[in-house]
């Protein structure tokens, strides 16, 4: 006599009905793992608006590897210097102290019609 022959998966470990979803990998990935990326692009998108900025104000000399000195608001009570070098930034600002001692003329400082200064230095040194 012949026997049906019954196809199961039970032989195999597993019940007939499993889901073939199980058994593929997730290609997917992290949702999560963009946002990494998405950070660093934020960063460098920063970076160049604070570039911008910058030589939109005329200070493109800040970012620069040039030592420079800057003069913010020459002559008046709220007056600042601001120097650059080697790297550095250091800011001085103006105060009402008063400086005193001994020392000697190391030149002669002109206004010339068009409110340009001019500074010659002397050439004698004491």
């Amino acid at each position: 006599m012949v026997q049906p022959h019954i196809h199961t998966r039970e032989a195999a470990g597993g019940s007939y009905m499993r889901r073939r979803r199980q058994l593929l990998p997730d290609r997917n990935g992290d949702p999560m793992e963009s946002m990494g990326n998405l950070f660093d692009v934020a960063v460098l998108i920063g970076v160049g608006f604070l570039i911008v900025a910058l030589t939109g104000f005329g200070l493109q000399e800040v970012v620069s590897a040039d030592d420079v000195t800057i003069v913010k608001n020459p002559g008046e009570s709220d007056m600042e210097i601001i120097i650059k070098q080697a790297g550095q930034i250091e800011r001085m600002k103006r105060t009402e102290d008063v400086a005193s001692g001994r020392g000697y003329a190391i030149g002669t400082v002109y206004r010339l019609e068009d409110d340009t200064v001019i500074w010659v230095p002397q050439d004698e040194m004491p």
